[in-house]
C-alpha cells in the first residue's frame, strides 16, 4: 500500500508523457512499440525515480521483446504459437498478436508444495480435514491464475492433488484409490475444490 500511494507521482508522470505504464506496488512495465522508444522510456522512467529518491533494480530491469517473452506478477508473458487450440475447444477468438500468459514456473512449483505440504502421508487428519486444508490453497492460487491459458496446467495438477489424497488415505504411492475415493465422491461428498471449474469459460458451461 505504501508504494502504492508514494509512487503515484511516478505513475502521473509517465502518463503524462505518453508512456503505456503498467504497476503493482513496485513491480511495473512500459509497453513499447520500438526498441528506441523502450529505451527512451526507462531513461526517463530512471530520471522520474531518481527525483523521488528510489533506484531500480539492476538485474530485474531489462529490455525485452515480446516473443523472448517475461515475467510479471507471477505470470509468465510471451507471443506464439505454442497455445493455439483446435477451433473445435476455443469458448472465444484467440487474440490477434498470438500472446499469452501462463503461471510462473516458480509458482507452479510453489502451489504444488504447499499441497505436498499438507497431504504426506504421516499427517494424522482425516480425508475431510485435509481437503477442509488444502481448499483455500486451491481456491486461492486457481483463483489468481484462472483467466490465463491454464486449462492443461489445471487438469494436470487436479489429477495429480486426487492422487497426492488417494496415497494420503491409502499410505502407498501404486494403489487402487479411484476404486474407495472416486473424483465424484471427492467433489461431491468431501467438497474437493476442482482447479479446472474455477476457469470462467468452463464454469459458465457446467
Amino acid at each position: 500500500m505504501l508504494s502504492n500511494i508514494y509512487l503515484t507521482p511516478f505513475d502521473n508522470e509517465m502518463t503524462r508523457r505518453g508512456h503505456k505504464l503498467t504497476r503493482f506496488a513496485d513491480d511495473w512495465l512500459v509497453l513499447c512499440r520500438t526498441r528506441a522508444e523502450a529505451q527512451q522510456a526507462l531513461k526517463e522512467a530512471t530520471e522520474i525515480l531518481t527525483e523521488l529518491g528510489l533506484t531500480l533494480h539492476p538485474e530485474k530491469t531489462r529490455i525485452v521483446h515480446i516473443t523472448m517473452g517475461f515475467e510479471f506478477l507471477g505470470y509468465k508473458l510471451k507471443r506464439g504459437k505454442g497455445l493455439k487450440l483446435p477451433a473445435s475447444k476455443l469458448s472465444k477468438k484467440p487474440n490477434a498478436q498470438g500472446l499469452y500468459a501462463v503461471p510462473k514456473e516458480q509458482s507452479i512449483r510453489r502451489f504444488m508444495d504447499q499441497i505436498r505440504l499438507k497431504t504426506k502421508r504421516k499427517v494424522p487428519l482425516a480425508l475431510k480435514e485435509i481437503i477442509d486444508g488444502i481448499n483455500p490453497i486451491i481456491r486461492g492460487w486457481g483463483i489468481y491464475y484462472r483467466k490465463a491459458h491454464v486449462r492443461k496446467l489445471f487438469s494436470r495438477l487436479r489429477k495429480w492433488i486426487v492422487r497426492r489424497l488417494w496415497s494420503h488415505q491409502l499410505k502407498r504411492w501404486r494403489n487402487c484409490g479411484w476404486r474407495k475415493y472416486p473424483d465424484r465422491v471427492l467433489y461431491s461428498h468431501y467438497g474437493l475444490v476442482n482447479l479446472i471449474q474455477l476457469i470462467p469459460d468452463i464454469s459458465k458451461r457446467s
